[in-house]
């Protein structure tokens, strides 16, 4: 189908734009590269048939825009929840559509569909994988086995202050730091009063790695690379963000408990 059909019949040409925009929503607000996001919605266009576009994202809009036309869209983004099963379902839904094996309105209704598809974790398993994970870092950086039954304690602790605060305050910076806050005072109480020969160091390298923004900042590298230079520096500031919040969380309650 040409632009000119498109033109001619504007309930399927704004079908059409209605997916592009929800595809690259759906990315965006998944935590995808930025470079991905305007891929996919330049991509599903020109298979629509519509050549002349131009999209444009970043990590708190996206917009859409088809040269020698009226049609200018943007959508803000407020809140970003990495789910990479999402991305990679958007992409199949994307790929399906460029090759012809679905039709739009296919596409708009099984992207429709992974809209109103919830995490697929709960705040529970998060808080479980987590503590789980925790004493295994512990052990990596030398840690015994005090240490690493400390760094599950305090992590538990720590990644459930985090998530309330979250759900409440939500600014990621004092979220963190309320996080970090936690595990770094009950790392110093363990080490303190449990009689155990333990490290606090070592509780504390343990506990901090579930709170890394691992795929923020590599994101952010390979959005620099792509020469996305401006969301891939906002990515890289958003993650050493919080890792000063770690940093000054820990730092907080360590001066608290000389």
């Amino acid at each position: 189908m040409t632009e000119k059909n498109f033109k001619e019949d504007s309930k399927e040409f704004n079908l059409a734009v209605d997916v592009i925009m929800l595809a690259g929503t759906l990315l965006l607000q998944s935590g995808s590269e930025i470079y991905r996001v305007e891929d996919t919605m330049i991509r599903i266009a020109h298979s629509q048939g519509i050549m002349d576009c131009n999209a444009l994202a970043m990590p708190v809009a996206i917009f859409f825009s088809v040269e020698n036309t009226n049609v200018s869209r943007m959508k803000r983004n407020l809140r970003t929840n990495y789910n990479i099963e999402k991305v990679c379902e958007v992409n199949q839904v994307s790929r399906q559509l460029v090759s012809g094996l679905i039709s739009l309105q296919e596409a708009f209704e099984e992207l429709n569909r992974l809209k109103s598809k919830r995490l697929p974790y709960s705040n529970q398993q998060l808080t479980l994988a987590a503590t789980l994970s925790a004493p295994f870092f512990s052990i990596m950086f030398g840690g015994n086995f005090y240490d690493a039954l400390g760094a599950a304690l305090a992590t538990f602790f720590g990644f459930i202050s985090y998530l309330y605060t979250e759900k409440y305050v939500r600014i990621p910076f004092v979220s963190t730091f309320a996080g970090a806050f936690i595990f770094g005072l009950l790392a110093q109480i363990w080490v303190r009063y449990s009689g155990f020969p333990t490290s606090a160091d070592l509780i504390i390298a343990g506990s901090v790695m579930p709170f890394v923004p691992g795929i923020a900042l590599t994101n952010s590298v390979r959005d620099i690379m792509t020469s996305h230079i401006n969301s891939g520096m906002s990515k890289l500031f958003e993650s050493l963000l919080i890792t000063l919040a770690l940093g000054a969380g820990t730092s907080v309650a360590l001066l608290l408990m000389k």
